[in-house]
């Protein structure tokens, strides 16, 4: 779990809809990048045909802004459901087996919740009764 304070825009399923994607993150939508917080909550691949570059701007963008961007991981940040629909079939058609493995080994990483003004939880889906405990970062 991260903790984050507002302001903050907060943005839900982008399942690889680049263009989408980049209206969402305009200056007159969203906010200007430079100054608004953005959380996002997951599910960024999948389902449409450009994952990989809405992925990779996102993981490019926190890079720039990295206390400004937060991620979340979503259901679709996974080996099962990558496979089933068509995030890994994009990732072998435009890199390679490697990238993939790389890319769900980050989704591996992604926190799953957050907390804002320690009031507010942020998460993708519902909570696993299989997790007895959360850890804030």
């Amino acid at each position: 779990m991260v903790k984050i304070q507002d302001p903050i825009t907060i943005v839900g399923d982008v399942h690889g809809q680049f263009f989408d994607f980049i209206k969402i993150i305009d200056d007159d939508t969203g906010g200007p990048l430079e100054t608004t917080k953005y959380i996002f909550l997951g599910d960024y691949v999948d389902r449409g045909c450009f994952s990989i570059e809405v992925l990779g701007l996102i993981l490019a963008i926190k890079i720039k802004l990295k206390n400004t961007i937060f991620m979340l991981r979503g259901n679709h940040e996974c080996r099962q459901l990558t496979s089933f629909f068509n995030f890994r079939t994009e990732c072998l058609s435009k890199y390679d087996q490697e990238i993939y493995d790389q890319v769900m080994d980050l989704f591996d990483h992604l926190p799953l919740s957050a907390i804002i003004n320690n009031k507010f939880l942020c998460i993708h889906g519902g909570i696993s009764t299989d997790i007895g405990s959360v850890s804030i970062f």
